[in-house]
């Protein structure tokens, strides 16, 4: 007897909603399937399609990129409903048919204008000052100025556009203005733009709730007017020297950069963040407890924070003393994520300290990481991307190997660290270990964790993209991780590695 086919038999209508969630191809393809699935995707408005070609200098590229160029415009043209959402991750289009792409597109109702453009060699190092890259600028070099594709101008005046997502463009805002009241989101990275460019941007989009700010050089002095702001992110924009977000209830803050100022950020009402990230680029060693302070004011603002995320280099929780000062000042914390380098029992000691004063605290999230080698200056013309875990130098550390790949299974505490009282470590529910190794100080911190923590419900382990997952080795990450545990109910689980 036949089966009958009842995802067949549901309306037009519903079988595009179903495809509206895939991308460009894999919907296109369910035409093969039957008669019936022949059209569904023409009646999807969804354009989302990725340029296979990664910028190679060899090979048969023009064939890859005929084809390519056909894929989008078949896919624009092919539409029964005018596009809702146009999102494109493109190498080198033509300037001729990306222009009629774009003007087709943006004709009307469009909802959402998603394109990253990638080019030859530049378009992807990333711009910060204390990166590994040999040639590290917080700015374009000179002979990049200008080499990117300009903004297409009727985008700005499109009054049905809510989400706006641009990467590697050189931003021109229009003589006459921008006009794009139902714009909520926003995001800006790598973007070349004269100054004040990006201000009067922002400035059209009167409704903005979401803000994202990444390596944008041309942002100095930034206004914010937008009541209905939610969130906001700046990243890697080193010029910058002062923000102002005249939000109403901002929930959402993102800090990526080096030590800002005394009044770098000056927010409505920080009273309303409830999450709140800290990326501090640049090194720490050296600097004083006084430059710290601005960016702790920061955080002793945010009164109501439930998640904090701390990223110090070099090492997790650098001048713990200063941050755990920041710490009482939240008494709502529930969520803390620490990252940096972990490769001393100093490091592990401070960790501590600062959990000292996040009695209330039920999920705690370490990310460990080690230093690399710089790689050869002739890998950067081909891959410009600064691998962030290898910032600020590297040491050779002969104790960076697993002991659990040889016979070594016993972990020494130290005693100053034992015997630290932490309050919380009686109520966590959570502890999340990623880019877990099984060092000697990474094991150090986890025998210390699992064994004061009660109350522990479950610990989480997400293993290094380049360490093979092997059944053995969780085996043995099991056995040693249960054996520490105080709450003998603490369930070990793991994740793959994103």
């Amino acid at each position: 007897m036949q089966r009958r086919d009842r995802l067949s038999d549901l309306p037009d209508a519903t079988l595009a909603r179903v495809l509206y969630h895939l991308g460009s191809v894999n919907a296109t393809v369910t035409s093969a399937l039957s008669r019936r699935w022949r059209n569904v995707h023409a009646a999807v408005p969804v354009v989302d399609l990725v340029d296979p070609k990664k910028g190679e200098r060899w090979g048969n590229v023009s064939r890859q990129k005929t084809c390519f160029d056909h894929q989008v415009t078949a896919a624009i043209l092919g539409k029964d409903l005018p596009t809702r959402k146009f999102r494109l991750d493109a190498f080198y289009p033509p300037y001729d048919l990306r222009d009629q792409w774009f003007a087709i597109v943006s004709v009307s109702g469009l909802e959402e204008f998603d394109v990253k453009l990638r080019y030859w060699d530049h378009s992807r190092r990333n711009l910060c000052p204390f990166g590994t890259h040999p040639k590290a600028s917080a700015d374009f070099d000179e002979e990049m100025r200008h080499s990117f594709t300009a903004t297409p101008p009727h985008i700005f005046r499109c009054d049905t556009l809510r989400r706006l997502l641009l990467t590697n463009w050189t931003l021109d805002v229009p003589a006459g203005g921008v006009s794009m009241p139902s714009l909520e989101t926003l995001f800006l990275k790598r973007i070349m733009a004269e100054d004040g460019a990006v201000q009067r941007l922002i400035s059209g989009c009167p409704n903005i709730a979401d803000l994202t700010l990444e390596q944008c050089p041309s942002v100095k002095r930034l206004v914010v007017a937008s009541p209905r702001l939610d969130s906001f992110a700046m990243i890697c924009c080193h010029h910058a020297s002062h923000v102002v977000l005249q939000a109403e209830r901002l929930r959402t803050l993102r800090y990526k950069g080096g030590l800002p100022g005394e009044n770098f950020f000056s927010i409505a009402n920080c009273g309303d963040v409830l999450a709140l990230t800290i990326d501090i680029c640049e090194s720490l060693l050296g600097k004083s407890a006084s430059a710290v302070v601005p960016i702790t004011k920061v955080i002793t603002r945010c009164t109501n924070v439930t998640f904090l995320h701390l990223h110090l280099r070099p090492t997790m929780a650098f001048h713990s003393g200063a941050f755990t000062r920041a710490l009482r000042h939240l008494p709502h914390l529930r969520q803390l994520a620490l990252k940096g380098l972990l490769d001393n029992d100093e490091t592990a000691l401070s960790v501590s300290t600062l959990l000292r004063n996040t009695p209330n605290l039920d999920v705690l999230s370490l990310i460990p990481l080690r230093p690399r080698p710089p790689k050869p200056d002739y890998l950067y013309m081909f891959d410009g991307s600064d691998d962030d875990s290898s910032q600020n130098g590297y040491e050779e550390n002969k104790k960076d190997k697993s002991a659990l790949d040889g016979e070594d299974t016993y972990v020494h505490v130290p005693k100053i660290l034992w015997e630290t009282r932490v309050e919380c470590l009686h109520r966590l529910r959570k502890i999340k270990l990623l880019n877990y190794k099984g060092t000697p100080n990474e094991r150090m911190l986890a025998k210390y964790l699992l064994s004061k923590a009660s109350a522990l419900e479950q610990c989480s382990i997400t293993l290094p993209a380049n360490k093979t997952s092997t059944e053995d080795r969780r085996r043995k990450l099991t056995k040693e991780l249960s054996y520490w545990r105080a709450n003998k109910r603490t369930r070990i689980s793991y994740k793959s590695h994103v």
